[in-house]
């Protein structure tokens, strides 16, 4: 499996601009980056937690590279919090929920192209690897104002830590992904 930074990827792919990373300690874009929230900055790190969450089950984690109907994606990767999604990516880009929505749609699939491309074994197994070994550089980039955390039912996400860098919290990283469990 390629070594690649999957927020980097889908971002050319589509042709966004570039999506900062989230300081852990100011919760807000790095310095010198764009402070303007944008519809990249959103959907993609939105997106990517939701197809994280859904790869955790083994079973359902190939089912994603192989769904036809792309137009019920929102709904399997979110399950009954897709509206409340869809609103808060909408609302942080300043875009009506249409809109919202539609991008989202599109750029899911962005991701299944990309993640087509980048994952050789595309089988239960080798999706849920790449999405573990994926987690923390999707959650340095995603802006704390989605509340992703909360409405995913998982505060994790949202944790400051999981967007720290450096020596120490690599290690951790590491620890975490040998420790992490398809639940």
């Amino acid at each position: 499996m390629a070594s690649i930074d999957i927020i980097e990827e889908v971002r050319r792919h589509i042709g966004f601009k570039p999506i900062p990373k989230i300081d852990p300690n100011t919760q807000a874009p790095e310095p010198g980056k764009s402070q303007t929230p944008d519809l990249g900055n959103a959907v993609i790190p939105a997106l990517l937690v939701g197809f994280y969450k859904h790869t955790r089950n083994e079973s359902q984690s190939a089912d994603l590279l192989n769904l036809k109907d792309t137009d019920n994606i929102l709904t399997v990767l979110f399950g009954d919090k897709r509206n409340r999604i869809i609103e808060s990516v909408s609302n942080y880009s300043g875009v009506s929920e249409a809109d919202g929505e539609t991008e989202m749609k599109n750029t899911v699939s962005s991701i299944i192209e990309v993640l087509r491309k980048e994952i050789k074994d595309i089988n239960a197994k080798g999706v849920t690897t790449f999405f573990t070994e994926q987690r923390s550089n999707i959650l340095k980039h995603l802006p704390v104002e989605l509340n992703m955390g909360e409405l995913m039912d998982d505060s994790s996400v949202d944790d400051r830590t999981n967007k720290m860098e450096g020596p120490m919290s690599g290690m951790m990283h590491t620890i975490e992904k040998i420790f992490s469990t398809t639940k």
